[in-house]
């Protein structure tokens, strides 16, 4: 079996459960050339390209890392190494092909709502301001003892956002942190602390995905062209996977895009589903 995801290659799900289950002939791919002798096969999307096995099974993973790759890389790896195996499962919160099988599974677990995303919408300069709106959602955080992940679109943006919450409320200052300064260990060490809450300031898309925790999660610039309905959803998919009481998710821009509504749109919709299949 090859098994294609953008994972950590030191933890990799679907690794931990077979070598749990007492399967050990697995092989995990730092390089570029892989080994294919083993019965499980562990790759990225570009080693995926170079494999010259044929398999029996192939399964693409979309959905346990950051959507690095748009879907139709998806479509063209899949139609690359579709000649070469029995069966191909991509594993995705989005349908692949059109006119195949579609199976919808709730994430195991726990009950797998989805946060659906809140759209604050401001004629504001997001480059120099920070609305109302969203310092008040940041007291409430506060008072909460919430971990907060703030996503701004460069560094520029991100060391002014800290400057201007510092300067308007003293009292946000000693919970804000530049995940730049502190570095993503720091980062993990403080979510474990549950006495207070803490501001992660950020304009790096992954420095949150080792943090255990469920966060809440404010997306600075949501309009912006780095993020497609891909990052948006992997968002609110992450903000609620560690437990039960999913994190909120708010998307500030200054236009709504038709990524932004497609989020909004897919999110209601796997709650649907959940609703649909008995889960409260």
């Amino acid at each position: 079996m090859l098994y294609i995801t953008g994972e950590d290659k030191e933890k990799v799900l679907i690794v931990r459960a077979m070598r749990e289950a007492g399967f050990d002939s697995i092989s995990v791919h730092q390089d570029m050339e892989i080994n294919e002798m083993d019965a499980l096969v562990i790759c990225d999307y570009f080693q995926a390209l170079r494999v010259k096995a044929e398999y029996d099974l192939v399964i693409y993973d979309d959905v346990n890392s950051f959507p690095i790759h748009k879907k139709p890389e998806m479509q063209q790896l899949i139609g690359f190494i579709f000649p070469k195996c029995r069966k191909v499962i991509a594993y995705s919160f989005e349908t692949v092909f059109m006119g195949m099988e579609v199976i919808e599974v709730p994430m195991a677990g726990r009950s797998g709502f989805v946060s659906e995303p809140r759209i604050l919408e401001t004629r504001l300069n997001l480059e120099e301001f920070v609305p109302t709106s969203v310092y008040e959602y940041l007291l409430w955080f506060v008072f909460e003892k919430k971990k907060v992940l703030f996503l701004t679109s460069n560094k520029k943006v991100k060391k002014k956002v800290a400057r201007f919450l510092s300067k308007i409320d003293e009292s946000l200052e000693n919970s804000i942190y530049d995940v730049d300064e502190i570095g993503t260990m720091k980062m993990k060490e403080l979510c474990k602390d549950e006495s207070r809450a803490h501001i992660f300031i950020t304009d790096d898309l992954d420095d949150y995905v080792d943090v255990e925790s469920n966060l809440e999660i404010i997306i600075h610039g949501s309009d912006s062209s780095r993020y497609s309905y891909r990052e948006l959803l992997f968002f609110c998919l992450r903000s609620g996977y560690y437990d039960e009481i999913n994190g909120e998710v708010i998307m500030l821009c200054q236009s709504v895009t038709r990524d932004m509504e497609k989020t909004r749109e897919m999110a209601r919709h796997f709650n649907k589903v959940l609703w649909d299949e008995g889960f409260e």
